[in-house]
């Protein structure tokens, strides 16, 4: 979502820039359409000039080969190409000739003469300026003023004369108002002029200068109105479209999120959420965070709920007999026999113990599962050898193709393994019991082995269940196994067993 909102406020900051270099390639282009009409009615007036041109110097009619420049690579074509580019900017507007010619009989002159009311009727239609240079760089013929004057000094009619085509743009100044829309007449600010040097026989006999105001964009614009209409009508429907299709993607999702938090408000389940149709990833795993988020809180409140129930279910016993042993003593002491009353006390002080194991291991496993402490690299050889020390060599530490450390709580290792050692001992008689660790996969197993006769598989699916135990008798609190089982779970790991006649082995994976 993050993408996708960078996206549309990327979109709106670049929309004016993109509107303004939009105009400018469309004014570029417009520009380069005007100097291409130029270069077409430039080609046309630089064959009458010429027909002219020969019939005065009495001259045959010319060939091709006679009109092809000199760069010319083709024996049959020489395409002219527009060139003109804005990115040098406009030249100031043409400014008064200073230089006029003075002798005006030559063969240029009668043909330029021959031609002018020619260019002078075509100006009618076409609102086009056009001149017709001779090889000095004086204008001999024209389709409106400037019939005589010397203009060799402007760049393009330099160029020209030199035998290479140029075009040029300048500011437009007109004293006149705007045309109307739709006038023939083009609004706009830049003039185009283009130079055609008119060949023979590799020789420039005269340039072809023409001019005109390129169309605005403005006016551009009007005349093909209604395709553009029908194209902003577009682009207004397809941004209607997609502003409902982000907001429905966005807002749709987080209405059912809204509706899943306030049936899980009202007591319902927590559920995974489904998602109908296109939703950012930002906004599943928001769905999946709260999914998590009221699992765990449901399965916190359910943990709490039986934890209670177990706590006060195996406290019960031991508070009842030392409430009636209390109640018997208050009432019969005086007349009760030294060895009863001892009896009675003893039953207190055994009945205090076993709360005391409960509560003690009860904390334990409380620590565990409610806020594991932070993990430390521990070296797995040193901490089993610490819980296997103590008990005469009964237990033996095997280390296999086992990294040096674990990332893990040192409490709560050894606390697991103990348990495990604990209740291998009990089972196992005098047989030795076996410690050992090896690689599996990314994680590590310990594997507690004894030689007892088994468990009972009836007993076998409760021997992970807070408070079973077979020996309460013998001051079992039902714990151990379910401590082992929460050090595991915090570890991301798991416990199993093996059993049988031969013995059992419980493997501890953290």
């Amino acid at each position: 979502m993050g993408w996708l909102l960078s996206g549309v406020s990327g979109l709106i900051l670049l929309s004016p820039v993109g509107a303004l270099l939009v105009m400018q390639i469309y004014q570029t282009h417009l520009v380069r359409q005007t100097e291409t009409g130029l270069i077409t009615q430039s080609v046309v007036v630089a064959e009458l000039y010429r027909d002219r041109w020969l019939e005065e110097m009495g001259a045959q009619g010319a060939t091709i080969d006679d009109i092809l420049p000199p760069s010319a690579k083709d024996v049959m074509f020489a395409p002219v190409e527009p060139t003109m580019d804005l990115g040098g900017g406009l030249l100031p507007p043409l400014e008064d000739p200073r230089r006029w010619a003075g002798d005006t009989s030559g063969p240029s002159w009668r043909a330029g003469r021959a031609i002018s009311p020619l260019l002078v009727r075509t100006r009618v239609y076409n609102l086009t300026s056009v001149r017709v240079l001779g090889p000095d760089g004086c204008v001999v013929a024209a389709s409106g003023t400037w019939m005589g004057a010397c203009v060799d000094d402007l760049p393009e009619i330099a160029q020209a004369l030199a035998g290479r085509y140029t075009s040029v743009a300048r500011e437009r100044v007109s004293d006149s108002p705007a045309p109307p829309m739709e006038s023939i007449s083009r609004r706009g600010d830049i003039r185009v002029f283009t130079a055609l040097p008119i060949f023979h026989r590799k020789d420039v006999i005269g340039v072809v200068w023409m001019s005109r105001t390129s169309m605005a964009p403005l006016k551009a614009a009007y005349l093909y109105r209604r395709p553009l209409l029908l194209g902003l009508v577009g682009v207004l429907l397809l941004t209607a479209f997609l502003s409902l299709v982000f907001a429905r993607s966005i807002t749709r999702p987080l209405r059912q999120i809204t509706l899943a938090a306030e049936s899980i408000a009202r007591g319902g389940a927590p559920d995974r959420l489904a998602w109908d149709g296109f939703a950012p990833a930002e906004v599943h795993m928001l769905g999946d965070a709260l999914f998590t988020m009221t699992r765990q809180l449901s399965d916190r409140a359910e943990y709490i709920s039986e934890f209670a129930a177990n706590v006060s279910h195996e406290l019960k016993s031991p508070i009842t007999a030392i409430r009636g042993a209390a109640e018997l003593l208050r009432e019969g002491v005086k007349d009760m026999a030294p060895s009863q009353r001892e009896r009675f006390l003893a039953n207190i002080e055994a009945d205090a113990s076993r709360m005391e194991r409960l509560v003690n291991r009860l904390m334990e496993l409380a620590r565990i599962q409610s806020a594991p402490a932070a993990a430390q690299e521990v070296d797995i050889e040193d901490a089993l050898g610490r819980v296997a020390d103590g008990h005469d060599g009964r237990v033996t530490v095997i280390i296999d193709d086992c990294p040096r450390t674990i990332s893990i709580n040192p409490d709560h290792l050894e606390s697991a393994v103990r348990n495990l050692l604990d209740n291998a001992l009990r089972h196992s008689g005098d047989s030795p019991v076996v410690i050992s660790a090896r690689r599996e996969g990314g994680m590590v197993a310990i594997e507690v082995t004894d030689r007892g006769s088994g468990i009972d598989a009836k007993n076998l699916e409760r021997i992970f269940d807070r408070f079973f135990t077979t020996e309460r008798d013998r001051g079992g609190t039902g714990l151990g196994l379910a401590i082992v089982k929460a050090v595991a779970l915090t570890r991301g790991g798991d416990v199993t067993v093996r059993t049988g006649p031969e013995g059992t082995t419980f493997t501890l994976t953290v």
